[in-house]
């Protein structure tokens, strides 16, 4: 597969770990909490969450997904949810360019923007399908293909309190990926859904001329 090493970790691809999510979700939130609002602000949200230890110590391998679930809750209880969300969507665009420059070969960065946009989606997705146990943990992905493509994630148990926030992180992290990799002009839409339920379509101009 074109994409055969997209994943959300440290080191090679391992066997899927349930209940664990991959660490830039406590990392790249960390590194904007830092930039926006300072050492001492960042360091109040990842004690209200009881993860100081991953600021001294900040994580190189999967983390507990109910451990990510606490620090969007603390995000939301220190900022409330607009700022939560604005913090959140960074995070997860810093994601995605973490990914970009560590987990997709050189060569899958340099065909796959070069394809139709509808081929490297199809490509895209599938890789993010096998990987999704990194970034998901118990949850699960589905990919609705079609014009619009539809992204369908349900949540980890322990991520559903905080959908909302966790939905806005993913969302950021597909456009990203989407609009280096598929069309610069990619947006990935929310869509209504339910508790525990994260949907959005992937857009981008052109779709019906390809």
């Amino acid at each position: 597969m074109v994409v055969a090493a997209l994943h959300d970790g440290a080191g090679a691809v391992q066997p899927p770990a349930p209940g664990r999510i991959g660490p830039n979700a406590v990392l790249q939130l960390a590194q904007v909490l830092l930039q926006e609002d300072g050492a001492e602000r960042r360091a109040q949200v990842f004690r209200r969450a009881g993860l100081l230890n991953h600021l001294s110590a900040p994580p190189n391998t999967m983390v507990e997904e109910e451990e990510v679930a606490r620090l969007f809750t603390a995000l939301r209880d220190e900022f409330g949810q607009a700022a939560a969300l604005q913090r959140l969507r960074e995070a997860g665009a810093r994601t995605a360019e973490y990914l970009l420059a560590h987990r997709i070969p050189a060569f899958a960065r340099l065909l796959l923007p070069n394809m139709p946009a509808h081929f490297a989606a199809v490509l895209l997705t599938r890789s993010i399908q096998r990987h999704g146990w990194t970034f998901l943990g118990s949850g699960s992905l589905d990919v609705v293909r079609g014009a619009p493509l539809g992204i369908r994630i349900r949540l980890a148990q322990s991520l559903v309190p905080v959908g909302r926030l966790a939905s806005e992180f993913y969302r950021a992290t597909f456009e990203g990926l989407f609009r280096k990799l598929v069309h610069r002009h990619a947006r990935a839409v929310p869509e209504a859904a339910g508790r525990g339920i994260c949907r959005f379509d992937i857009l981008w101009s052109g779709q019906d001329n390809e």
